[in-house]
C-alpha cells in the first residue's frame, strides 16, 4: 500500500497560491471577505452557545450561564464589528460587496447585531449597522 507523501500535498497548495499571487492578507482586504468574516462570527457564535447550552443542561455544573454569555457576546460582537466596521460606502467595491452579498442571512444578523449595540447603548455602531441593513432591504425590495 502506498502511503500518501503529504508535502507533495501541502505543495499543490503553495503552488496554487504563488500562481494566483493570491495570500490571506489578499483574501482579508476584500470587502467580501469583511462582510463573510462578519455574518459568521455571529453565526457560529449562535451554533456554540446552543451546543453549551445543551451540554450544561446534562452535565448541570457549578456555573453562570448567563455571565459566560454575556462575556462572549461582547467579545465576538466586538470582532464582528471590527469586520463590518472596515466596508466603506463610498467606495465601489464596498459597496458592490454588500450588494452582493445574499440578502440572508446578512440582514438577519445586522439586526441581532445591531439590537446588541442598542441594549449596551453604543449608537455610533448602531447607525452603521442601520445604514446597511436599510440599504439591503432596499435592495431585496426594489
Amino acid at each position: 500500500m502506498n502511503m500518501i507523501d503529504k508535502d507533495k500535498v501541502f505543495d499543490l497548495f503553495s503552488k496554487e497560491m504563488e500562481n494566483d499571487n493570491l495570500s490571506i492578507d489578499d483574501l482579508m482586504k476584500d470587502p467580501l471577505s469583511k462582510i463573510g468574516m462578519f455574518v459568521k462570527l455571529i453565526q457560529n457564535h449562535e451554533i456554540f452557545h446552543k451546543k453549551l447550552n445543551q451540554f450544561l443542561s446534562k452535565e448541570n455544573p457549578d456555573y453562570d450561564i448567563e455571565q459566560t454569555k454575556n462575556a462572549s457576546m461582547f467579545t465576538v460582537y466586538n470582532r464582528a464589528w471590527f469586520y463590518i466596521n472596515q466596508i466603506d460606502l463610498t467606495k465601489k467595491n464596498h459597496l458592490d460587496a454588500v450588494l452582493d452579498f445574499k440578502n440572508e442571512p446578512f440582514i438577519s444578523i445586522l439586526e441581532k447585531v445591531l439590537q446588541y449595540f442598542e441594549n449596551i447603548e453604543e449608537y455610533e455602531k448602531c447607525a452603521k449597522l442601520l445604514t446597511l441593513k436599510k440599504l439591503k432591504r432596499n435592495i431585496q425590495n426594489y
